[in-house]
């Protein structure tokens, strides 16, 4: 967490979407949610992304992330 954002490296390209993919990979993974249930709702060609995931609340993303996670409104 940095400055309330989570905070994804990831070393694939961003040409044709890869990297967008590779984020929605491992946020999958890492909540154990279907790569369907996320979406880039905004930033899909900038480096700061909004994240939309279905069934997922703060409580789940602090517990399964192991961060703790500021409501941003």
């Amino acid at each position: 967490m940095e400055e309330g954002r989570l905070k994804i490296k990831v070393t694939v390209p961003p040409e044709g979407g890869k990297a967008n993919q590779k984020i929605i990979e491992l946020l999958s993974k890492a909540l154990k949610v279907p790569k369907r249930d996320i979406d880039i709702v905004k930033g899909e060609t900038s480096r700061i992304k909004v994240v939309r995931i279905e069934g997922v609340t703060l409580a789940n993303l602090q517990e399964k992330l192991g961060v703790k996670v500021v409501k941003i409104s």
